[in-house]
Parts: structure tokens; C-alpha cells; sequence
């Protein structure tokens, strides 16, 4: 008990709260000494006034920076202190007057200093001259300064607080690296804290917190935001998590330019779900068509939009067919235009020149890529020309997208996706640091996005959003009330070719389980079919990469040689033999090669690979027992790691994880 009295007791001593009563109790040794060894010295004395007077001016000059009122303060507490020593050691510390004055004074001295401890917590930094510091962000990043330039705004389910960042020791950007930190220390998904940097000044920084989900329910689709309007006007996608409505822009307009877009997450985030709002508003509208090809899941994801699509594919080979036409195209409506004055389309160039804007959806288009398919000129050169490009894919990474075409997509709608490696891949850096995680959600959270764009305040950029719910039925119920999307331009149509004008139709009373001959390949695609489009595909592959390395002879300069692609090469003049030749192999069907792929996938694991390629199934790895061309290898590995389960994608190209599938029981 007793030494439970004594570690009270001393604990008591050591509270900060005693220190300006042990000053003043200090005081009467120190006094008593002083005047036993210097009161009848007057040399002493005026020693001991000079020294009081230097260690106050020194209280002052030492408290510059810190608030007036604790400058003071100090100030004044030394000086009293300092005078009471003085006149101590001359009269002595027992004199009655003296005695009366240490024990009120220094009473008051004391209390005045407990007082000014306790209200310390309750000071209000704006007050305070800015240089108090905000709790949280001193433990979440150390000994950086961080301060409150102003009250925060705190609104329903939002804080904003405006920040003043110490100069040269934090920056906003490490207020982005540190956000899951101050997340932990509030109790919130670091998904809901938001640092946006001032673009006039560095060394401030604007905090947003959003403490509560309100994006967990889907808001459901409130029909289209401009019935019969321009493309010009705003197409509303979705709802931010402020509830204030998301917006994106095609065309060029005040202060914008022209947009593409792409469109990145991984299977299940919603990606498609969330283009098909963007469709149909643009369907909506009386001044632009629509072109789309999807080889991969066509009926799927146009079953709804057949009748309205300008133009749409459903094959591989179909959606070649449209690229290509495009390039004819975009020369051809950039001419038109520039003949009439126009820089740009605009809802004029409609008026006048029957012109409509043109949006071209090109789903999976990592398939395309992996195959050859040359994007480059199609999105550097189509906005001048009227045409936003809408390119969707699960991961943009340089195995899936040829990095110059992922430069010239302005806007970015990034969904859920798999990993931090990824997420840098689709958003800019700035948007990164200022909080934007879309692999926190992966594909748990479908629809949710953000969004990337000409014409988005930049402030919106890490703000996360998500798509409107909707369904087919509410896609077919509005369009079929609407009036038809415009025809296409004579000109437009012209440079299409025979491809646009030979398109498979659809119309709202086609049923699309019909057995017409005449339906698009993925309706009725027997086994013949998906070999012809293959081959076809790889020929008119071929012609374009010959036709690039041999250029054409627009000036008939001889330059370019006269050639018939056609006629019979010429047999050798002598056959030389080196042994016997091997003997050719049988290809194998599409379904044939699949099934010895998956077959040699399941020896790989039993090896432990963790690793494996293309090269893996050539001769020179396990023989010819695929039966296949490499290209349809190649291709095949990319579709098994876009499914997720038997293989993932990795930075190196044509590099690609083994994965272990779990098979779920029936």
C-alpha cells in the first residue's frame, strides 16, 4: 500500500500540471540561498537585476512564432519570477510582505499557466493563427505539419476540410500514399477519403471524407436525359456517391475537345452494363449513329440494340471488316468537312451536310489486339472526323492494348479492377494520388466507377460513381417509342464500301432465333463457318501487312512495282533435296485443339509450372499435339486468361500465370 502511495504520489509530481506550482515553490530555496551568500553585496545585486532582465528579453525572443497571447504570457511569468529573486536576496525570503506576495502571485502565476493547459485542446486553429495541427494526419504521417486553413464544410454524410501543408516537408501527394493510414485511424474505407491538390498553389491540399456508402443500393435507370436531343448535350451514366448526377461528353464542345474513351474492369465489374446506358442515351439522340462489334459475347450484349445499330458485328472477321471501312471513312468525312469549313463536327455540320455524328462500341477488344488488328490510325485520326471511339477491355495492359492506342483515349471509365497494377494501367498518376482505388472493389461492386473525361471537373476525378441499373426491356421499351436514329451521310456510306452496304439488318420484329441464312454468323455457326472466318480472318491479316511494308504508287512514279497478287509463281529451275521431308501434319478442329490444350495445361500443374507461354505448345515444347497454328494458341491463351480461371495475365508479355481452378460441386 504504501509504495502504491508513493508511485501515486510521484506520478502526481510528474503530471505536466504541476510544473508551474514546483516554479513557484522553487522560488523560496533558490531566494533563501541568495540571499545568504549575496545579500549585502552590491555588486551582486546589480548582477542579479541585469541577469533577470536578459533572461526575460531572452523569454521573448525565444517564444517568436507562437501565438501573441502565449508570447505574453511567458514573458511576463519569467519577468515576475526573475524580480521576486531579485528583491529576495536582497531583503530576504521571510519577509512578511514578500512571503504574502510569493504565495498569492505565484498562486495566480501558476493557475494562470493550469488553465491555459486545459483550454489548449478547445482552440480553434483559424483562430489560432493556422499553425495548430490536425490530429489525424500528425499520426498518420508523422511529423509532417498538416493545418487547417479554414472551418471545414461538413454536409449529410460529407467533411470537407481545406489544408495548409507545412512547405517543404509534405506535399498533397503524400497525403495520396498515406490515405489508408488516415483511413484506419477514422474507421473508413480508404475508398472514401479523397485528397485534392490546389493546381495555383502546392502546398495546399483539400481533404474529403465520405464516411458512408451510399453508391451499396443501384439507383435504376431514369430513362434518357435528352429524348430526341443532341449529341452535343450531356449523357448522364450514373449517380455519384454525393448523389449528384455523373455526366461524360462525345463530341467536342466549349472548352473540350473530342472524346474516346475506354472502358476497363475486370469480368463481372459491369462494364458492359454501364456502356449499354451510354448506348442508349446516345440512341436517343437525333443527330448521331452507332456502329458496334462484340465477337466474343454478341448476342449477350446487343441482343436489345439489333434494330437501332447503324451497323453491328458479332465475328472477329465482321469486326476486321468495319475497322478496316473505318479508315476509308475517316478520310472521306474529314474531307467533306474541311470542304465546308468545319474543323470539327458540330450539330451545323448535321444541318447542313446531313453528316451525323458517329460512335463506334468495340467490345472485347483485347481479342482484336492479340490477333493484329492495327487500331492507331482509327483513334488518332476519327475526331477531327465526327467519330468518339468506345474501346472495352478487362486490363489495358501492353499484352492487351498497344500502348499508343491507350495514349489517344482521352476518357477513362474504370471499373472494378484486379490489383493496384491495373489501376495504374487505366487512371493517370494524379488521379491515383488523389485516392481513386478501383481494385478495392474488383468485381464485388459492380457498376461502380470513376470516370475520366474532357468536361468532368477535375474535382470529380477520385470521386467514385455508379452506373444506373438497366435492364433489356427497358432499353427496347424506350427506343421503340423514340423516332429512329438518322440515316448515314451519302458520303459516309460511300467510303464504307460494299461491306456497309452488304451489313446484316435487324428490325424490331426480326425474332433473333431465326434460322434465316442470312443472319449474322454467331446465330448459326456450325464448325465449317468458325473455320472459314478463321482462315479468312488470317488472309485479310496477311493483305494488311503486305500492304503496309509495300506501300501503294499513287503517282505512278515506278516506285511501287506493277505486281499481279494473282498470277502463278513460277516453278524452280532445279530442286534441291537435303533429306526427306517431314510429313505434313493434319490441322486439327478449333474444339480438338482445345481439348489437348487444357489437357497439357493439367500436365503443367502436375509439374508445378507457374509459368507458361505460347512456346510451351510449339515442337520444340510438347510436339504437335495442339494441331493448331501458334496465332490460334496465342489467341486461345488470351481467352482463357481473360475468363480468369485456368490463367491470369501477368507484365511480361505473352507471359501468363497457371492458375488452379476449384471445380464447385452439383
Amino acid at each position: 500500500m504504501a509504495d502504491s502511495q508513493k508511485a501515486d504520489l510521484w506520478k502526481a509530481i510528474k503530471h505536466p500540471r504541476m510544473r508551474p506550482w514546483l516554479t513557484v515553490a522553487a522560488e523560496v530555496p533558490a531566494t533563501f540561498a541568495a540571499h545568504h551568500y549575496w545579500g549585502d553585496s552590491v555588486p551582486a545585486a546589480i548582477g542579479l537585476t541585469v541577469a533577470a532582465g536578459v533572461l526575460t528579453a531572452a523569454t521573448w525572443w525565444a517564444a517568436e512564432g507562437t501565438r501573441p497571447g502565449r508570447r505574453i504570457h511567458a514573458t511576463l511569468s519569467t519577468g515576475l519570477g526573475t524580480s521576486y529573486l531579485v528583491v529576495g536576496t536582497a531583503v530576504g525570503p521571510f519577509d512578511p510582505a514578500l512571503a504574502s506576495t510569493l504565495v498569492i502571485g505565484g498562486a495566480v502565476a501558476a493557475g494562470s499557466w493550469n488553465i491555459r493547459q486545459a483550454l489548449r485542446v478547445n482552440v480553434d486553429p483559424q483562430k489560432a493563427g493556422g499553425s495548430a495541427e490536425t490530429g489525424v494526419l500528425v499520426k498518420a504521417i508523422g511529423d509532417a505539419k498538416v493545418a487547417l486553413r479554414g472551418k471545414p464544410k461538413i454536409e449529410p454524410n460529407k467533411v470537407t476540410a481545406p489544408l495548409q501543408l507545412a512547405a517543404g516537408q509534405v506535399t498533397s501527394d503524400d497525403l495520396g500514399n498515406r490515405i489508408k493510414h488516415i483511413a484506419g485511424e477514422l474507421g473508413v474505407s480508404p475508398t472514401s477519403i479523397r485528397v485534392i491538390p490546389d493546381p495555383d498553389d502546392a502546398a495546399r491540399a483539400t481533404l474529403v471524407v465520405v464516411p458512408k456508402d451510399e453508391l451499396k443500393q443501384p439507383t435504376p435507370w431514369p430513362g434518357p436525359s435528352s429524348p430526341g436531343g443532341s449529341i452535343t448535350e450531356p449523357i448522364v451514366i450514373g449517380i455519384y456517391e454525393d448523389g449528384q448526377p455523373a455526366h461524360l461528353w462525345l463530341p467536342a464542345g466549349p472548352g473540350r475537345n473530342a472524346t474516346h474513351y475506354l472502358a476497363a474492369g475486370m469480368n463481372g465489374s459491369a462494364k458492359s452494363t454501364g456502356l449499354s446506358v451510354v448506348a442508349v442515351e446516345v440512341l436517343s439522340r437525333c443527330d448521331v449513329v452507332m456502329w458496334a462489334v462484340d465477337p466474343s459475347k454478341g448476342m449477350q450484349t446487343f441482343a436489345a440494340f439489333l434494330p437501332y445499330l447503324d451497323w453491328v458485328e458479332m465475328t472477329e472477321t465482321g469486326g476486321n471488316t468495319m475497322i478496316d471501312a473505318l479508315t476509308q471513312v475517316i478520310t472521306a468525312r474529314a474531307n467533306e468537312l474541311g470542304r465546308h469549313g468545319f474543323k470539327n463536327w458540330t450539330p451545323e455540320a448535321f444541318e447542313k451536310l446531313g453528316m451525323p455524328y458517329m460512335v463506334v462500341w468495340i467490345e472485347e477488344a483485347a481479342k482484336f489486339f492479340r490477333n493484329g488488328t492495327e487500331m492507331e490510325g482509327l483513334v488518332m485520326e476519327a475526331r477531327s472526323a465526327g467519330i468518339s471511339v468506345e474501346i472495352s477491355l478487362q486490363r489495358p495492359s501492353a499484352t492487351s492494348m498497344p500502348t499508343d492506342v491507350r495514349e489517344q483515349l482521352g476518357g477513362v471509365l474504370c471499373f472494378g479492377v484486379k490489383g493496384s497494377t491495373t489501376a495504374d494501367m487505366a487512371l493517370p498518376d494524379d488521379v491515383r494520388d488523389a485516392g481513386a482505388r478501383p481494385e478495392a472493389w474488383e468485381n464485388r461492386k459492380p457498376g461502380y466507377c470513376y470516370l475520366v473525361a474532357p468536361g468532368v471537373d477535375e474535382d470529380r476525378y477520385a470521386t467514385p460513381l455508379r452506373t444506373y441499373l438497366i435492364d433489356d426491356d427497358q432499353i427496347t421499351g424506350v427506343l421503340s417509342v423514340l423516332p429512329h436514329t438518322p440515316a448515314l451521310d451519302a458520303v459516309t456510306a460511300a467510303a464504307a464500301g460494299d461491306a456497309y452496304a452488304n451489313r446484316t439488318r435487324y428490325d424490331a420484329d426480326t425474332p433473333l432465333t431465326s434460322n434465316d441464312t442470312d443472319r449474322q454468323e454467331t446465330v448459326l455457326m456450325t464448325k465449317a463457318d468458325n473455320e472459314h472466318a478463321e482462315k479468312a480472318l488470317i488472309e485479310k491479316q496477311v493483305d494488311r501487312e503486305i500492304d503496309a511494308m509495300v506501300g501503294d504508287d499513287p503517282d505512278d512514279d515506278g516506285y511501287v512495282p506493277d505486281i499481279d497478287a494473282d498470277q502463278e509463281i513460277a516453278p524452280p529451275a532445279e530442286t534441291w533435296s537435303f533429306g526427306h521431308a517431314q510429313a505434313p501434319v493434319e490441322e486439327k478442329s478449333p474444339e480438338a485443339g482445345m481439348d489437348a490444350l487444357m489437357v497439357m495445361l493439367n500436365e503443367f500443374r502436375s509439374e508445378e509450372r507457374e509459368f507458361i507461354g505460347p512456346k510451351d505448345f510449339g515442337p520444340f515444347g510438347k510436339g504437335e499435339r495442339i494441331g493448331r497454328a501458334r496465332s490460334w494458341v496465342s489467341g486461345a491463351l488470351g481467352d482463357l486468361s481473360d475468363a480468369g480461371v485456368h490463367l491470369s495475365e501477368t507484365d511480361q508479355p505473352g507471359v501468363y500465370r497457371l492458375l488452379n481452378p476449384v471445380l464447385s460441386e452439383v
